[in-house]
Formats: structure tokens, sequence, C-alpha cells
């Protein structure tokens, strides 16, 4: 009986824990921060020693009437984990969110076709992301920062945002580490460093 009471409990873990990452990773770089990624990466810890511990104990039941319950609840728990997984690696839960503030975007570029010679602060809500920093550049490239970050080493940060028509060398934010993901129809989220 207890031991069913700890697969309820560690299912319930799960769906926590992959909840709460998939709605984090809605934002880019929130993930990031080394306090929400140690937290979250302890979590996940834990969820996989209590997977472990429950693995063991159904190998020590094996001979018991009521293993296939216990070996369904783990199945569950797997699945869980394995979708949550792809959906993180395809980065889906950010172009979900992408997608449904994709127009607030749209007119903030419409209403402001002039290029910035440097990012300008705006502290502006675009659907679900609150944008502190635009830049518009001479080639056309756009970004919006959503997210930055210290990289808790030196007095660098590290910023993350949307980008449309992004320059591949740089952005304005910085250089080091740069990444674009491609988003569709001309729009990526970024990932870049100002240590140059």
């Amino acid at each position: 009986m207890i031991w069913r009471i700890g697969f309820n409990l560690l299912l319930s873990i799960a769906i926590f824990i992959s909840s709460l990452t998939l709605l984090l990773s809605i934002y880019p770089g929130m993930m990031n921060g080394l306090a929400m990624f140690m937290g979250i990466a302890l979590l996940w810890l834990l969820l996989i020693g209590g997977i472990a511990i429950a693995a063991i104990a159904l190998w020590l039941r094996r001979e018991d009437s009521s293993i296939k319950w216990g070996c369904r609840r783990l199945t569950r728990i797997l699945l869980i984990l394995t979708v949550s997984s792809c959906l993180l690696k395809f980065y889906i839960p950010l172009r979900i969110g992408f997608f449904f503030s994709h127009s607030a975007f749209e007119r903030w570029l419409a209403a402001h076709p002039s290029s910035t010679s440097k990012p300008q602060l705006i502290d502006t809500k675009f659907g679900i992301y609150q944008v502190d920093e635009y830049f518009s550049g001479s080639r056309g490239d756009k970004y919006f920062r959503v997210y930055s970050h210290g990289d808790g080493l030196s007095p660098d940060t590290i910023s993350y945002g949307f980008s449309y028509q992004p320059n591949p060398e740089g952005s304005p934010f910085g250089a080091a580490g740069y990444n674009i993901y491609q988003l569709g129809d001309g729009w990526y989220w970024f990932k870049t460093s100002n240590d140059w």
C-alpha cells in the first residue's frame, strides 16, 4: 500500500516538475539564470532518483501480483519525462508563446520603422513578453530583448530575446556566444553575451 502512495507521489512530482519546466521555457533565457538553473536541475535530479528507487522497488517485488500497476505508473512517469524533453529540445513552448505574441511585435515594427544607433529602453509588453530594450539596425535587423542576467562569474550580461531579420555576425547586446534560432517568417530568438 505504501508503495502505491509513493508511485502516485512520484507521478505528481513528475507532472509538477515537467509543467514548471515547460512553463518557464516559454520565456527565452528564463531557465538559464544560475539560480533558476540550479533549482530546476535539483528538482530533476530528485525526480530521477525517485524513479530509480521506484524501479528498484518494482524489481524487488517482481513476484507480487500487483506489479503491473507499478509498471504502468512508472511507464507514465517516463512518458511524461520523454514528451517534456522532446518539447524542450525543439523549443515548442517558446514557439507557442511567440505565435500568440507575434502580432504585437509586428505592430511595433510597423509603427517604428526608423533605425536606432544603440539599444533603446522601451519597457513595453508584447503579448506575454515584457520587452526591456529594442534596437533597429541599418541592415534591417530588429532586436527585442526580453530577458537578461549576469553570467555569474564576471560583470558580463547574457541577453535573450526575439529578432527580425537578425545580423548573423552579432547583436547590439554583444557578439560572444551569439546564437539565433529560427521561428519562421524572418523571426528568430537569440542568445548572446556582451563579453566581447
